[in-house]
């Protein structure tokens, strides 16, 4: 096999690999958020409004960030 293909093999090769580790950063990345919106909401349910406020807040900037 020529160098050529060699080096195109190992670059389809590892665009594969990061591919599929930025679909799992995605998902942890959901995971995190679903989670924070959860115990987010669980606190508003025990009346902590300013803290509920501040995650809400925080919810937003991290979605904000992930559409871009």
């Amino acid at each position: 096999m020529s160098q050529f293909k060699l080096v195109e093999q190992f670059c389809l090769i590892q665009l594969q690999v990061l591919s599929d580790r930025e679909k799992r950063l995605r998902k942890e990345l959901q995971d995190c958020t679903i989670q924070r919106e959860y115990i987010a909401h669980f606190l508003s349910e025990l009346g902590h409004k300013e803290q509920f406020a501040e995650f809400a807040s925080l919810i937003k900037e991290i979605k904000t960030t992930e559409d871009k």
